[in-house]
């Protein structure tokens, strides 16, 4: 009897032994996949890091690449800066040129007259060697004036007013040198000053030996 009744009491207990045995296995299961879960996210997030650094990393190299294969902007010459920042007529000037050669002249002077007829000549010259270029600092009152002065001699090199050059105190063209009538200066392309004379004789002086004194006698 007592058999039994020790019998009648395991199986009322084996039931709820077996539902605790099942709960701590579900436990344990979704412990694993919380913890898989979590480690997967791990993962994607390293993964996506990763990713990001690597693409953070090509778009650097492609950027100095880039750098490296963008040729490097050549300089602008002082020279042909400076004129940008005048009204140049009568004529284009060549901004290729090594060396510049500024003409102080007016219609009003005399003794720049006497010059004029040797700049035209020479003029031609220059332009041939496409290595000089001849810019007038012209002395007269208006553009208009300038222009007919230049045509009356035949000149057709470049020109600027000389009002627009005082009007920068001198400093607008690179080594020119205070100007008398008529007057010469002449420049390499970065305004480094080369010969500077004021005088008709000394003027017509220098407009026959430009060639020595630029691309002839120097490197």
């Amino acid at each position: 009897m007592l058999w039994l009744l020790l019998f009648g009491c395991l199986l009322t207990l084996s039931p709820v032994q077996a539902q605790d045995e099942f709960d701590d296995e579900e436990a344990s299961e979704t412990v694993k996949s919380k913890k898989k879960k979590k480690k997967s996210k791990k993962d994607k997030k390293n993964k996506k890091s990763k990713k990001d650094a690597e693409g953070d990393a090509e778009t650097e190299d492609v950027d100095a690449d880039e750098e490296k294969a963008a040729p490097a902007k050549p300089s602008v010459p002082k020279v042909v800066e400076a004129l940008g920042k005048f009204k140049v007529f009568n004529a284009k000037p060549n901004l290729k040129a090594e060396y510049y050669i500024y003409l102080y002249s007016a219609s009003w002077c005399g003794y720049c007259q006497q010059c004029m007829p040797v700049a035209e000549a020479q003029y031609k010259k220059m332009k041939g060697t496409r290595k000089v270029e001849l810019i007038v600092i012209c002395g007269d009152k208006t553009e208009a004036e300038g222009k007919n002065y230049l045509k009356s001699k035949k000149l057709k090199s470049p020109a600027i007013m000389f009002a627009e050059l005082q009007a920068t105190q001198f400093q607008g063209l690179p080594g020119c040198g205070m100007p008398g009538y008529p007057a010469i200066s002449v420049v390499d392309k970065e305004g480094n000053m080369i010969k500077n004379v004021v005088g008709a004789t000394a003027v017509t002086e220098v407009l026959n030996s430009w060639r020595e004194l630029t691309i002839g006698g120097r490197k």
